[in-house]
């Protein structure tokens, strides 16, 4: 059985997700949200059973320092995990990028697919 855990870092990053879409629409915000996290369990389930179902993760595009920064804390985390891939999946408008082995998945951060960088500070 595969564990599926989630970062610090992921649930920071989808606050202000969440936070960007009652700036957006706040009559629609609280709706859009608990769709989104539907998916996000769904998407949590779907990793449980194929835990590299997602694509590796490229981070030829990462160049700010605070990525860059988030970027070496996630692959600390991922070692502490035991797991070994980065990967990314597309849930939305979102790209979730995770770390993966053969029984474990980390979620580590979540980004809109508008923004070109990986973190806390993606949003």
């Amino acid at each position: 059985m595969i564990i599926v855990g989630v970062a610090a870092s992921f649930s920071e990053s989808l606050d202000a997700i969440e936070a960007f879409m009652f700036v957006q629409d706040e009559a629609w915000a609280a709706r859009r949200s608990d769709h989104f996290e539907g998916e996000i369990v769904e998407l949590i389930t779907r990793l449980g059973q194929y835990p590299k179902m997602g694509r590796r993760a490229d981070f030829h595009s990462v160049t700010s320092a605070a990525s860059q920064a988030w970027l070496r804390q996630g692959e600390q985390l991922a070692a502490q995990a035991q797991s070994f891939q980065f990967r990314a999946s597309v849930l939305s408008a979102s790209l979730i990028l995770y770390a993966c082995s053969d029984t474990r998945v980390v979620l580590l951060s979540i980004r809109d697919e508008r923004d070109a960088k990986y973190g806390p500070d993606a949003v």
